[in-house]
């Protein structure tokens, strides 16, 4: 019985942390629906063997970089190692990057067993500079001048 005793308390802990049907939070490009930097979907990005970089990455996107250009981009399901990926290569037939090509991801140590790929599902042109635009000031009600 002593020994079912921390099993049965990883099981309340695990119970805990699971989330509750419908507050579900969005996931990949859907998190940032109302973000200004997320620009117009793409269905090609034509810089494939240009990459120079990536930011904001998570387990479902990540931004790549080429350039001054940015593109936020989505994955199948979970990736699980991009979030903390070290090294990205990207898996494409053509010099332009479309959805249904991949991107592989390297951790050198910790990770799953080797490079991982994962399937690009969406694209979208990414501004990080965009701002929300400020919001104006409510303009004081017209005095009434009775003549």
């Amino acid at each position: 019985m002593l020994r079912a005793l921390p099993l049965i308390a990883a099981a309340a802990a695990l119970a805990a942390c699971s989330s509750t049907p419908g507050t579900a939070s969005p996931r990949g490009i859907a998190k940032f629906a109302d973000d200004p930097r997320l620009g117009e979907e793409t269905k090609r990005i034509c810089f494939a063997s240009n990459v120079d970089g990536f930011s904001m990455n998570s387990r479902d996107s990540v931004v790549l970089h080429e350039g001054r250009d940015r593109y936020l981009v989505e994955v199948a399901g979970s990736c699980l190692d991009l979030d903390s990926a070290e090294a990205i290569a990207l898996d494409a037939p053509t010099s332009c990057l479309t959805p249904g090509d991949a991107i592989i991801v390297s951790r050198a140590m910790g990770g799953t067993l080797g490079p991982q790929r994962c399937m690009i599902t969406k694209m979208h042109k990414w501004d990080p500079k965009a701002k929300k635009p400020a919001e104006k000031a409510p303009e004081p009600a017209a005095e009434e001048n009775p003549a």
